[in-house]
């Protein structure tokens, strides 16, 4: 096949379009970001599913060795990982130029100088400055809302700690805390939250990590078989990046009906005291201050959960959390065991 039907990253004129290229790359594969990440590994490089995937979601000029760690997971002969680099290497010039030159058109005012000045090149030797990828400003200023926000809800519970802006190349993961965790903000945790909902877990997207992210943290943890921490580190991500999705939950409308012909005695009741706990969301997770969390939409805690003998993707499944909730309140004969001002 021809080299220029085969391979379109010489004529990529923009960062977005050489990202476009890798994409293709990747898609011809065959290959998931998991098996990417093996591959790289067995060829003695560090690549992520996580960085993969961020890297290949974005429009940003990638970094040279996560360009080289994929093309050589895909098995790319090394003369055509060569013009791969040298196109990206091209690019970050041409960026870089473009950079000095916006910044000069705003400092230098105009006039017989400005002609001649706009015609000097860099030197052969020089190093490009690299453009900082912008930032919305509006999400900027939400961001920096919510941070004031933090500093009053938080007060005593200590400081929050700040994370680093999108690097050079856009990825929202690079300079990020090792673990993320409930009180940060910013974009690493934005980051976070948009790889919940693609997994299928509402959440809201508003870089705070609060209550409800840590509750969706811990139903990916549970579903996913690792460790129920509420904190997100490089193996969520990486499981965040994989194939694995949440199943879809149950909608309000099913979960009523189920509950109205599982307890035909008190059916309005039975609705009542589900939406009273969990608010009729089968993958609602509360954690008290003592530590101690319930689960799903009775409210399961973990001691009931681990003396039914269930793991917490069980407990979190809305159908057996309805059916427990029938054999406890069968005891009764009320809905005495749950504490909730309905």
């Amino acid at each position: 096949m021809d080299d220029a039907v085969r391979d379109p990253v010489p004529q990529a004129a923009t960062a977005g379009e050489y990202v476009a290229s890798l994409r293709e790359v990747r898609r011809r594969s065959g290959l998931t970001y998991r098996e990417l990440a093996r591959q790289a590994s067995a060829a003695g490089h560090w690549l992520p599913p996580s960085t993969l995937a961020t890297m290949l979601g974005r429009t940003t000029l990638p970094r040279e060795r996560t360009v080289v760690a994929l093309l050589a997971a895909c098995g790319t002969p090394a003369a055509e990982a060569e013009r791969w680099l040298e196109t990206r290497r091209d690019l970050e010039a041409r960026l870089g130029e473009q950079g000095r030159g916006d910044n000069d058109a705003a400092r230098t005012p105009a006039g017989p100088s400005t002609t001649a000045t706009a015609n000097i090149r860099p030197s052969v030797g020089s190093v490009p400055q690299r453009p900082e990828a912008p930032w919305p400003a509006r999400r900027w200023l939400r961001l920096a809302l919510l941070a004031v926000l933090g500093v009053l809800t938080v007060g005593a519970a200590g400081a929050l700690r700040p994370l680093a802006p999108p690097t050079a190349d856009g990825s929202p993961t690079a300079g990020c805390p090792e673990v993320l965790r409930q009180g940060m903000y910013g974009p690493c945790v934005l980051n976070l939250q948009q790889h919940l909902v693609a997994d299928g877990l509402t959440v809201p997207v508003d870089g705070w990590f609060g209550p409800d992210t840590t509750s969706r943290v811990m139903v990916f943890q549970a579903f996913g078989a690792l460790p129920v921490s509420g904190t997100a580190d490089e193996r969520l991500f990486d499981e965040l990046a994989g194939d694995r999705k949440v199943p879809a939950s149950w909608s309000e409308d099913r979960i009523g009906k189920h509950l109205r012909r599982t307890f035909p005695e008190d059916p309005a009741g039975a609705v009542q005291v589900a939406r009273c706990l969990s608010g009729l969301d089968p993958y609602r997770v509360e954690v008290g201050e003592d530590g101690t969390r319930r689960w799903g939409l009775f409210q399961f805690s973990d001691m009931e959960v681990s003396r039914f003998g269930v793991d917490r993707q069980t407990a979190l499944d809305a159908a057996w959390n309805i059916r427990t909730a029938r054999e406890v309140w069968s005891r009764t004969g009320d809905f005495s065991h749950w504490n909730c001002a309905a």
